[in-house]
């Protein structure tokens, strides 16, 4: 588990160490000072002409201390302090005067010369408002320079992204390299923060591990070397019921391809056996296409008493990929809901279905105790929240989190980022696995699959579904290897799913 911090809890970070460790705050400055031009070093020759860029807060500070060992080290660097040295930090201060103790100058104002590398040192992780002014036309003259080929690192982040959001204040820099001190931060992470990121690099300076037991991040992400712990353990002698048996109620009528992605996609996540309700139109195709799958075909409306029976037989419930949102396909929801207690995935037309069905709100809001992963894209989560679009942009996480709060239950939010977040949870997954070629018909029904297949094996629904959402963009990656991003269909996603199991 990798955390991510927001920007106040990043500042608690520092504070404490600091103050009740007792490491000075120029240590741990000149501890990230060194570790930055160690990226650099492997990426660039230090020769080069370089601009440091630097405000009067201690991030500039960070880039005065990084720009001067690389002057030592051979660079021709050019400082510049936006703002005013009365205004400086005591530790920018002090980097001031080593600078200057050292013979070099300090610019007020940029010169029209063309550089090798910028150093982006002007905000860190506490802008709060919009830049405006002197500092909005400096970052677009760096922007510039980035367009004339110059390399551009940024000290912790971007300056002019949100550092809790990854939303853009007004104007923002557009780095190549990131260097992020002790942990991520949100807005490395989150669109479109991540794309102004470039290659983002996570070094530690010296933060103890002791803080972070005693005050935890409030989101975390995984990396792939400790996916292998995660995933559930398989014994030696078990057998097909060992590992979870899953009831899907997918398809309709002219809609049988969601159902055999997801229930393909349940089975390569290691589920033992799958039980497919579906329309009888579907029997054949399913047959042939899955024959490891059993199913309960019906023609008009399922047969109650044989629905039943397999809602006692399985372990979980997946809803919803291709069922439509008929008068039957409510039926039968209700009475997946009603029947059984047993974990359940919804998604695509169960969402929907949901989000127009008194009744299933009510059904849902009566189950809090049962675990229920809802696995909405942007559409379904501002549906089932009865919101517009630009309130879900304005306001993402916040929207997430009353989805979650309002059924109790487990939201894996689909998008460019996925966040998973839980009823009575503190902490949100943020997804670092998948690329855009996933953004493609079926791939969510291949998502739902995954986390269904997961939990059938014991899982807890949100670890299930914080691991689905890494398991499946780790395939996704996989298949676009193959295929290209522009080539990637969903059902290479599920193929390459067992793989990169295997790789882990």
């Amino acid at each position: 588990m990798v955390r991510v911090v927001k920007s106040d809890e990043m500042k608690a970070y520092d504070k404490d160490t600091i103050q009740k460790i007792g490491i000075p705050s120029l240590v741990l400055m000149e501890r990230a000072a060194l570790v930055t031009v160690d990226e650099i070093e492997k990426c660039r020759r230090i020769e080069e002409k370089v601009l440091v860029v630097a405000g009067n807060g201690n991030n500039g500070g960070d880039g005065l201390a990084i720009g001067r060992i690389l002057a030592l080290k051979g660079a021709e660097v050019t400082f510049l302090l936006a703002g005013s040295r009365e205004k400086a930090t005591q530790e920018t201060s002090t980097q001031i005067r080593i600078i200057e103790n050292l013979g070099f100058s300090i610019q007020s104002k940029l010169e029209n010369e063309e550089y090798d590398m910028v150093i982006d040192a002007l905000f860190g992780i506490g802008l709060s408002r919009n830049v405006e002014g002197t500092y909005l036309a400096l970052i677009e003259e760096l922007n510039r320079m980035k367009d004339r080929g110059a390399y551009i690192c940024s000290v912790d982040i971007p300056s002019g992204i949100c550092a809790d959001t990854g939303k853009i204040m007004g104007c923002a820099v557009k780095a190549d390299l990131t260097v992020s001190y002790a942990y991520a931060k949100r807005g490395h992470l989150l669109y479109p923060g991540k794309t102004y990121t470039g290659i983002l690099k996570v070094r530690d300076i010296g933060i103890p591990e002791q803080l972070n037991v005693s005050c935890p991040a409030t989101a975390f992400t995984y990396e792939k070397q400790e996916i292998n712990q995660l995933l559930p353990k398989r014994r030696a002698d078990g057998n097909k019921g060992t590992f979870g048996k899953v009831i899907l109620f997918a398809g309709s009528c002219d809609m049988c391809g969601a159902c055999l992605i997801c229930a393909e996609s349940i089975m390569r996540a290691g589920a033992g056996m799958v039980k497919i309700v579906s329309p009888v139109c579907n029997r054949e195709v399913i047959q042939r296409a899955l024959p490891e799958a059993m199913l309960l075909s019906y023609e008009g409306q399922a047969d109650e008493a044989e629905l039943m029976k397999s809602l006692q037989w399985a372990d979980v419930l997946v809803a919803g990929p291709g069922i439509g949102t008929r008068e039957e396909s409510l039926k039968i929801l209700r009475t997946c809901l009603e029947s059984s207690k047993i974990p359940a995935v919804l998604d695509a037309d169960a969402l929907n279905l949901l989000s127009e069905n008194a009744g299933l709100q009510k059904l849902i809001l009566e189950q809090k105790e049962r675990q229920i992963v809802l696995t909405p894209h942007p559409g379904e989560l501002t549906r089932l929240l009865q919101m517009d679009m630009e309130q879900y942009r304005n306001n993402r996480e916040e929207m997430i989190k009353m989805l979650v709060e309002r059924y109790g239950c487990i939201v894996a939010a689909k998008d460019a980022v996925t966040i998973v977040a839980a009823a009575g949870k503190e902490q949100i997954y943020i997804n670092t696995s998948g690329n855009d070629g996933m953004a493609t018909a079926g791939s969510g029904d291949a998502l739902a699959g995954i986390i269904g297949g997961l939990i059938a094996q014991r899982m807890e629904g949100f670890e299930a579904a914080a691991l689905g959402v890494f398991l499946h963009g780790l395939a996704g990656e996989a298949a676009a290897e193959r295929n290209s991003k522009y080539g990637v269909m969903a059902t290479d996603i599920v193929k390459e799913l067992p793989l990169v199991m295997n790789q882990l």
